[in-house]
């Protein structure tokens, strides 16, 4: 018995549309690694800025404080600043800074939710009182308190950092107190 074959060539067209579509299918799964990475980049920026915000706020408050419980005179304040109180005889002190224990305070009781970081720095600055300082800092409705004299106003810049140290965020804020 003879068997005969029809004369099938094949082109191997299956074959190059699904080495196409297999192509396509690894752009497209590329692409998505590659946007999922950036998204988790970017949620972990965010966490660690959110840390850093955090941690200035807290070192805000205790600023604010220790001028209430601690500042009665402000004999202390001067230009070396080796105790955190600097007078304002320095523009934009805190570029120059290396916010360790030399020349700033820390907030020892902070601890963050997000892991460990390093405690949150602050400085403050002594700036005058509030009726010789109106003009410079436009402040209005400052001046002599009822009976309690003069309201002495501070800077306090505060720095925090996230669980990496690579992100501060420096907080600023004026705060008066009646001396």
């Amino acid at each position: 018995m003879k068997i005969t074959t029809a004369n099938n060539k094949q082109s191997g067209a299956a074959l190059v549309v699904s080495l196409l579509i297999l192509l396509v299918m690894t752009l497209i799964g590329v692409s998505s690694m590659q946007t999922s990475t950036m998204e988790e980049k970017m949620a972990s920026n965010t966490r660690e800025h959110q840390q850093a915000f955090e941690a200035a706020e807290a070192a805000l408050r205790a600023a604010e404080t220790h001028i209430e419980d601690d500042v009665t005179v402000t004999a202390g304040f001067d230009t070396t600043g080796t105790d955190g109180h600097y007078d304002n005889s320095v523009q934009e002190l805190w570029r120059t800074l290396s916010w360790n224990d030399t020349d700033s305070l820390a907030e020892s009781s902070y601890t963050s939710t997000y892991g460990s970081a390093p405690a949150p720095r602050y400085i403050i600055e002594h700036y005058g009182s509030a009726t010789t300082s109106i003009d410079r800092f436009n402040l209005g409705g400052y001046g002599t308190g009822a009976g309690g004299g003069d309201i002495e106003l501070f800077r306090i810049t505060a720095r925090g950092t996230g669980a990496n140290n690579q992100s501060p965020v420096l907080l600023q804020t004026y705060y008066g107190k009646i001396l």
